[in-house]
């Protein structure tokens, strides 16, 4: 797993819960492709994003992040560009 902090971007407040669902998904890390989340703070701001190895372990860190109440902006998106999801707070 790659786990990239924007320097000079605010974290969200769910920071903290975020990295233990993080850590959690990343035991279910596998071979595979590459799938990278976004995630978005409370100003709108894009201050961290995650890369995880396997459908597996994204669909781990996904739901996990879901879990905390952040909604996920490409769930219905099939062709969602440089992020496969895209986190805010709902």
């Amino acid at each position: 797993m790659e786990d990239i902090y924007i320097d000079g971007i605010k974290k969200s407040p769910k920071d903290d819960a975020i990295t233990l669902v993080a850590q959690k998904a990343q035991t279910k890390e596998m071979s595979g492709k590459k799938m990278v989340i976004a995630i978005k703070n409370d100003d709108g701001e894009i201050y961290r994003v995650l890369s995880i190895d396997g459908l597996g372990g994204y669909i781990a860190l996904a739901q996990g992040i879901a879990g905390l109440g952040l909604k996920d902006l490409h769930a219905e998106d099939l062709n969602p560009g440089q992020y496969d999801s895209l986190f805010v707070r709902s």
